[in-house]
C-alpha cells in the first residue's frame, strides 16, 4: 500500500511539472541551439521584415494585440528600453495578432501621434496573407515574447508579462 506522504509527493512533483505548461514559471533558456525560427512579413506602411536579415543581432519578437491589457502596458516599457539599446545591433519584431489589420493601423495612428516611429522596431500584422512564420499557435489575446540570439537561433521565450531580467539577458547577448 501506497502511504499517503509518498502519494502526496508524487502528487506534488507531477503539478510542479505542470507549471511551465501553466506559463507562470520562469522562463527557461534554450539548452541547445535551436531550431532556426522564421519570421517574414510586411509593415502597415508595406515595409518587408524578414528576420533572416538580422542575423548578427540580437532580435525580439513581441506576439501581442491591441485587445491584450498586458501588451499594451509592456509597449511603452519595451520602447524606453529599447530607446537604451540605440544603435547597438538590437531589433524588436512586434508581431500584432488582432483579429482585423483596422485594429492595428488605429493603433499605429494614435501611436504616431504620440511617439516618434524608432527604426529598431519593426510592428508586422501576422494574420497579412503575405505573413509566414514558424512559430505555430501563439494565443492571441497574450503577450509571447521570444529572444533570439545573434545567430538567430532560440535563446528565451517567455509567455505572459516578460520578468525585468530579460533586459539583462539581451544586455548579455549584445556586450558578448
Amino acid at each position: 500500500m501506497i502511504s499517503r506522504t509518498l502519494l502526496r509527493g508524487v502528487l506534488a512533483a507531477y503539478l510542479l511539472a505542470l507549471l511551465p505548461l501553466s506559463g507562470h514559471a520562469a522562463p527557461a533558456a534554450a539548452s541547445t541551439p535551436a531550431a532556426t525560427p522564421a519570421l517574414a512579413g510586411h509593415t502597415p506602411r508595406g515595409q518587408a521584415v524578414d528576420i533572416a536579415a538580422y542575423r548578427g543581432k540580437v532580435v525580439m519578437l513581441l506576439f501581442w494585440s491591441t485587445d491584450c491589457a498586458v501588451c499594451l502596458n509592456t509597449l511603452p516599457e519595451l520602447r524606453r528600453n529599447l530607446a537604451g539599446w540605440r544603435g547597438k545591433d538590437f531589433v524588436v519584431v512586434a508581431v500584432n495578432q488582432d483579429p482585423t489589420e483596422r485594429s492595428l493601423t488605429d493603433y499605429e495612428a494614435l501611436l504616431d501621434r504620440l511617439v516618434a516611429p524608432d527604426p529598431q522596431m519593426k510592428i508586422v500584422w501576422r494574420r497579412d496573407s503575405l505573413h509566414r512564420d514558424t512559430f505555430g499557435e501563439v494565443p492571441p489575446r497574450e503577450l509571447h515574447t521570444v529572444v533570439l540570439d545573434r545567430n538567430g537561433h532560440v535563446f528565451k521565450s517567455v509567455h505572459g508579462r516578460f520578468p525585468p531580467e530579460l533586459w539583462d539577458d539581451v544586455a548579455e547577448l549584445l556586450l558578448n
